[in-house]
């Protein structure tokens, strides 16, 4: 009679090994469900260790102001100058130029999304800014981790 012991051990093991190999987490508190403060939160380094870091407002459940800039490890702001030569002011490579700014307007997106929405499970990735959006969702669970 050990044997369904056995297997309902192997199915406990099983489903713990789901949960905790699938990234399962508690969905993070929206706006309405925050207490009125700011909160600031940084992402984890890229491939080339640029940060993003996020600050927003919330008052009466509503997010009041909020927002989001990536910066290279050299402090260099990702911005509408991203991209562009310090010496020269012109597009270093226009391909990356290019990229970088549609990078640089969807955090803009984000950052419109999230106060919207007072959910970040409702920004949605925007083709080409990814990584972006990655840094975006860890900034604010970094802002919201001691909630």
């Amino acid at each position: 009679m050990t044997r369904p012991h056995s297997v309902h051990a192997l199915g406990i093991a099983a489903a713990v090994g789901i949960m905790l190999f699938s990234g399962c987490s508690s969905p993070l508190p929206t706006a309405a469900e925050l207490p009125d403060g700011t909160f600031r939160g940084t992402s984890s380094p890229d491939d080339q260790g640029a940060v993003g870091a996020i600050e927003f407002t919330v008052r009466d459940g509503v997010i009041t102001s909020a927002s989001f800039v990536v910066t290279d490890p050299d402090g260099t702001v990702h911005d509408a100058d991203y991209g562009l030569s310090k010496s020269t002011g012109e597009p270093v490579d226009e391909a990356f130029y290019q990229r970088a700014q549609a990078a640089v307007a969807a955090e803009q997106v984000y950052v419109t999304q999230f106060k919207e929405a007072g959910d970040v499970d409702q920004v949605d990735v925007i083709a080409g800014a990814s990584l972006s959006h990655r840094q975006f969702v860890e900034a604010v669970e970094d802002a919201l981790s001691g909630i």
